[in-house]
């Protein structure tokens, strides 16, 4: 299901110049961000480039380990079960 925007929605997105604006539920209480899809793609490109930047200056400085791909994928499986669980 893809909702449509309300009036009240495009007029706070247009006001802010195509977002992000924050759109609370009033039953949950629950705050959600309305952005772009190209603006949200650039976000995740973003932070994908950070985050693997780390790990370049980690390894660049020798801060590097073995790893066993099995229990890589272990943990992740754990961890997901968890959060399905909770």
């Amino acid at each position: 299901m893809n909702p449509y925007l309300s009036d009240e929605q495009r007029e706070a997105i247009e006001s802010k110049h195509g977002g992000p604006i924050e759109v609370r539920d009033d039953r949950t209480q629950q705050v959600y961000v309305l952005i772009g899809r190209d603006q949200f793609r650039q976000l995740v490109e973003e932070q994908l480039r950070r985050d693997l930047q780390i790990g370049f200056d980690q390894a660049d400085a020798g801060d590097v380990a073995a790893w066993n791909v099995e229990e890589v994928l272990q943990e992740a499986r754990r961890r997901q079960s968890s959060q399905a669980g909770a």
